[in-house]
């Protein structure tokens, strides 16, 4: 899935703090454009808090939250900048995107309560009242998992069912 490949959810923001080019949340590439009403850098804590309607644009890509914490390994990234606002933290450890989490490429568009990207497992979890949309195609859940380098995902139910409607006339569009 492209939101796998294209997600990477604050990998963007990492390129904009000085982390390898690899880093971000468009296939696209390009500048990342970050608002928020308030940035924290925790230096000690290897921390950048994005709080109050962020809003991260890279290319045709776009995350949205409530709030946005990137956590560093401390580590150098191999390349990386030795400038720009977090560079001294190191390489990106994980990226927390928290309430209202929506994600949107031109391919697909993901929301949920809750997103998390590790970068040791080239993982994204979002949790709480999630959609996934491709298309007229939609699946629901309260937990998806995206294993990006395995091309896995996981729909669960959390205590409940898993929900999808799926057009087959899209499904045939899209073979021709």
């Amino acid at each position: 899935m492209a939101l796998l490949k294209a997600a990477g959810i604050g990998l963007v923001l990492g390129l904009l703090m000085g982390v390898p080019a690899h880093a971000q949340i468009s296939s696209e590439g390009g500048p990342i454009y970050i608002n928020s009403e308030r940035t924290e850098s925790l230096e000690r804590e290897r921390k950048v808090l994005l709080v109050g309607n962020v809003d991260i644009r890279q290319g045709t890509a776009r995350l949205r939250a409530d709030t946005v914490t990137i956590l560093f390994t401390g580590e150098p990234a191999p390349g990386a900048s030795t400038q720009g606002v977090a560079a001294g933290f190191g390489q990106v450890q994980s990226i927390v995107a928290e309430g209202n989490v929506y994600y949107v490429t031109p391919e697909l568009k993901a929301k949920g309560d809750r997103g998390i990207y590790e970068l040791a497992t080239d993982t994204i979890t979002m949790t709480g009242n999630v959609a996934l949309m491709r298309d007229r195609d939609v699946a629901e859940g309260q937990r998806l998992k995206m294993e990006i380098g395995n091309r896995r995902t996981t729909l669960e139910g959390g205590g409940g069912r898993t929900r999808m409607v799926i057009d087959p006339e899209t499904q045939s569009q899209a073979n021709r």
